[in-house]
């Protein structure tokens, strides 16, 4: 036994040797100090592409020279955002609100004046990109971004004013039906951490008011024209101001 342990003895002191060796540092090899400063950054990464919206908010309208556009409003809906690239993502929005609408009778002995208010529900769809001003990142958990974004807005469920209620007034009737809708705006996401994020959003919905055919029968234009004041739009695009709060879920 004992001249075969001494057979082992040379390899294990050389086993040891290596051991040794590669623990020590060579050469121009830095050893990491213990008291290093441990590097932060304001920057953290978004792994998840995927995120849906419930958002709410205040519509600010502009009705238009004519008074016909919807006037202000709460409105909400859900958006769904997937991300494309780095700072790019498309979106689709769905949104629901109620808004008055001036029933406006330009026949007048004193011009296009207002005779009745209603309320009309409508709903819109929209689709659009939206651009993370720090990519696909957050800065101190925050994500800038703007957006642009188009699609349609349809009145519904708008009941029949009594002041333009005879078949003489129908051609004078106006409701929101069908109207192309384009936006732009920019905010800010709060991403804290996990699944779930908060933005804060500013829009410029651009509405496209178009004007019943009875405003421009000829006794009512020069009526209007008699009486020194501007002729009503056919059709006009009108600024109004969208803030909203989204609370996002990430998938």
């Amino acid at each position: 036994m004992g001249r075969k342990a001494g057979r082992y003895i040379p390899v294990l002191g050389l086993a040891f040797g290596l051991g040794l060796l590669a623990a020590s540092p060579v050469e121009g090899q830095q050893v990491p100090a213990t008291n290093a400063p441990h590097i932060t950054s304001a920057y953290r990464w978004v792994g998840r592409a995927l995120r849906l919206g419930a958002f709410g908010g205040w519509l600010d309208t502009n009705r238009g020279s004519d008074r016909l556009g919807p006037g202000s409003t709460p409105y909400g809906g859900l958006i769904f955002r997937a991300r494309l690239s780095n700072p790019l993502s498309v979106e689709v929005q769905a949104a629901y609100g109620q808004s008055d609408l001036l029933v406006i009778d330009p026949r007048l002995a004193s011009g296009p004046g207002v005779v009745d208010t209603t309320t009309t529900r409508w709903a819109s769809i929209e689709a659009g990109l939206q651009f993370a001003l720090t990519g696909q990142r957050t800065w101190h958990r925050l994500q800038p971004f703007v957006l642009l974004e188009g699609g349609l807005l349809r009145g519904f469920k708008q009941p029949l004013s009594p002041a333009l209620s005879t078949t003489a007034d129908a051609p004078f009737r106006y409701g929101l039906g069908t109207m192309p809708v384009l936006e732009a705006g920019a905010g800010f996401e709060w991403i804290p951490g996990g699944r779930f994020s908060v933005s804060f959003e500013a829009r410029d919905k651009l509405l496209h008011i178009k004007a019943p055919s009875g405003f421009f029968q000829q006794s009512v234009l020069d009526q209007i024209n008699q009486l020194g004041l501007p002729a009503p739009q056919d059709k006009q695009w009108t600024h109004n101001l969208a803030l909203t709060v989204t609370v996002w879920r990430y998938f």
